[in-house]
């Protein structure tokens, strides 16, 4: 789910979101929530917390505002995850000599 499209933006609404991902677990097994620019969903805290709790869950998240970048986020999910820090890329061109 990217938050930031607008045609997703109605699920940026936490009680439009949080019953759409449940609903999506049908059946036994692992299901991975991949969730692009979070920190547009209100009250993401609390609803990631209630998806990472559930037995058959796995959530990735990523955003790119300071507030969910900061230490702070952690503690919110304490122990719940894993903070992987990814920096961009910086490509170094190679002149042949031409």
């Amino acid at each position: 789910m990217a938050f930031d499209l607008f045609k997703n933006k109605k699920y940026r609404n936490p009680e439009v979101f949080e019953p759409w991902a449940v609903a999506q677990i049908k059946e036994e097994g692992t299901y991975y929530f991949l969730l692009d620019e979070v920190q547009l969903l209100d009250e993401f805290e609390s609803v990631m917390n209630e998806l990472a709790d559930m037995k058959n869950t796995d959530v990735y998240v990523t955003g790119s505002n300071a507030k969910f970048l900061s230490k702070d986020i952690v503690t919110e999910f304490g122990g719940r995850g894993d903070e992987v820090h990814m920096y961009p890329l910086s490509f170094f061109r190679i002149y042949d000599g031409l």
